[in-house]
């Protein structure tokens, strides 16, 4: 589905992310996991086309034709203007306009799509409150409601459990998974936290200062030594029902 070739992302003079090659195909569930300024959300921001790497090539499905489905994006960042009353239905509905264009209505095709996002991520009950109103975590479940009406082909997540409380993390790494489960999207997940990445989870990247420290399934990839080069400190790991828990040797 996408295909990035010997990519590398300059700023300053200074290469942030490369030289880096991916395969990404339908139905997979790739993990990219990393300390901060490893380049885990300028990767996502190439795979969706929003940077454009300096060097080397990428190509996307339906290069050429009309592509406005084929991406749902979750950065990190994503408040709308405070000063627009937005409510969390209308953030939620946003995900369609991809899909039905501007200035058309909405059909009952879009109804039943959002009713089921907001259903699914508990917050049907906010669907009249202000988006800006919501605490951090409100609006990051509204955030993935959003992308779940849109019905994108491929998820870019970027840290998709930040603002959550423990029971959420847990929860929203179950949805994800059955998301993924039920239909044909391929999932890109990034996340600090490798037991956030759910068992679904089927290839695991390893980034650091923008190189690919490893590439492959978890259960090859995942191991005390390769995260220990990964965070610069004695790593241990522990695995459960098929997902994989890393801490430092002095946090035991």
């Amino acid at each position: 589905m996408i295909e990035l070739h010997n990519i590398q992302v300059i700023r300053d003079r200074k290469t942030i992310l490369g030289p880096l090659s991916l395969t990404l195909k339908q139905r997979d569930f790739l993990g990219v996991v990393g300390p901060n300024g490893a380049g885990k959300s300028t990767l996502l921001a190439v795979i969706a086309g929003i940077t454009r790497p300096t060097r080397g090539q990428v190509i996307r499905p339906g290069d050429g034709k009309n592509t406005r489905n084929t991406v749902g994006l979750l950065f990190q960042q994503h408040d709308f203007h405070q000063d627009m009353p937005f409510t969390v239905q209308d953030v939620v509905y946003f995900g369609r306009i991809p899909r039905l264009g501007l200035l058309k209505r909405y059909t009952k095709a879009d109804h039943r799509a959002v009713d089921k996002a907001l259903s699914l991520l508990a917050v049907d009950h906010l669907r009249n409150r202000f988006y800006r109103d919501l605490s951090g975590g409100e609006k990051q479940k509204v955030q993935l409601a959003r992308l779940l009406a849109q019905e994108a082909r491929i998820l870019l997540l970027d840290e998709p459990t930040t603002g959550l409380d423990l029971d959420w993390q847990d929860r929203l790494t179950g949805l994800i998974a059955e998301l993924h489960g039920k239909t044909k999207t391929t999932v890109v997940m990034v996340t600090h936290h490798i037991e956030h990445l759910p068992a679904a989870c089927r290839s695991v990247l390893l980034l650091r200062e923008g190189k690919c420290l490893g590439q492959g399934a978890p259960d090859r990839i995942i191991h005390a030594g390769i995260l220990s080069r990964l965070y610069g400190c004695s790593m241990h790991v522990v695995t459960h029902k098929g997902r994989f828990y890393a801490f430092s040797e002095g946090a035991r």
